[in-house]
């Protein structure tokens, strides 16, 4: 008997691989690591993530925290290609609303990868008055 080859056009037929959970949580964690990184570079050694520290913080969405009591903010991390619903995760959390921080990684999808487009900070407005307030009188003195 003679076997009969199937030929398959691929070529027409591309379909998108579904991304996993364990994609998501790893892309996560790894920009967790990247901010905590540059956090420590701008002179706060004792950023860590959330994860490797207290539980408790990152059930209170916080993701980073300072183990040396320098910088308290909440600090919440997002990568997403969708907008992060600020108002409804700062309420999920117990942090002071002028001490909730989220870093948001905007993420578009390319031909094969997932690639971040460009990163903002969302934080209260009397915090930001308060930062630009400092920012201005060091650097007009």
């Amino acid at each position: 008997m003679a076997r009969i080859k199937k030929e398959v056009n691929t070529e027409d037929k591309i379909t998108p691989r579904k991304r996993s959970p364990k994609y998501s949580k790893c892309k996560g964690s790894n920009y967790e690591l990247k901010i905590a990184r540059e956090l420590r570079e701008l002179g706060f050694p004792g950023i860590v993530t959330a994860r490797s520290e207290s539980k408790s913080a990152d059930a209170n969405k916080v993701d980073l925290i300072d183990t040396k009591n320098q910088l308290n903010l909440g600090i919440q991390l997002k990568r997403t290609q969708n907008t992060p619903n600020y108002f409804k995760i700062r309420e999920e959390s117990t942090i002071n609303n002028e001490d909730f921080v989220l870093i948001w990684s905007r993420e578009e999808k390319k031909e094969v990868n997932i690639c971040s487009v460009g990163e903002v900070v969302f934080v209260d407005k009397n915090f930001f008055y308060k930062l630009i307030k400092k920012y201005y009188l060091e650097n007009t003195n």
